[in-house]
């Protein structure tokens, strides 16, 4: 039997009924210090409404309203636990913010002129380069991909991208003694 929630009762039942989400929420341990716990609660009252409409029996009848309540209460109860138990999986799937990541991470920020500078180098490189070196030298400088990914992004083998990358290597080596300085 399908109801709909009608605005006139909506008052009416969620004074009746909403205290059981935070019942239910207190019995899984989920407090009002919970980060979460505000999404919590409107999660339950939104399962809440869906037991109210998805409900079997007549609802006018007072013996099937009393039973109602703990119809209601299991929804709400399974689903919570259900949240719960996708929310800690999440967490431990998700790696931890090591507290010393900054200190190990090499300082990316370049100034604008040396920006400039290696794109202006990069554009004096790949006119001496092959159309597949080139596409070579752009993926691994400028993408910053591994051999594996630009042979698959290539549709070549690893071999070969060893291959171009020991060509690109002869033919810029006057490059090098630029970049040393």
């Amino acid at each position: 039997m399908m109801r709909k929630l009608t605005e006139e009762n909506e008052r009416d039942f969620f004074d009746q009924y909403s205290g059981m989400v935070h019942g239910t929420l207190k019995r899984l341990g989920v407090w009002h210090s919970h980060a979460d716990y505000d999404d919590f609660v409107q999660q339950g009252l939104l399962k809440l409404v869906e037991a109210y409409e998805n409900y079997p029996k007549d609802f006018e009848q007072m013996e099937c309203a009393k039973q109602f309540g703990g119809y209601a209460y299991q929804k709400v109860y399974w689903h919570m636990i259900d949240l719960l138990r996708k929310q800690k999986h999440k967490w431990e799937r998700e790696m931890a913010w090591p507290e010393d990541l900054e200190a190990n991470q090499p300082d990316i920020q370049m100034s604008i002129e040396q920006s400039y500078q290696e794109m202006d180098l990069l554009k004096n490189m790949l006119p001496l380069l092959t159309k597949k070196e080139q596409a070579y030298l752009v993926d691994a400088v400028v993408n910053r991909l591994s051999v594996t990914e630009i042979a698959q992004k290539q549709g070549v083998s690893r071999k070969t991208v060893y291959e171009w990358k020991k060509k690109v290597a002869e033919k810029l080596v006057d490059f090098l003694e630029i970049l040393k300085s």
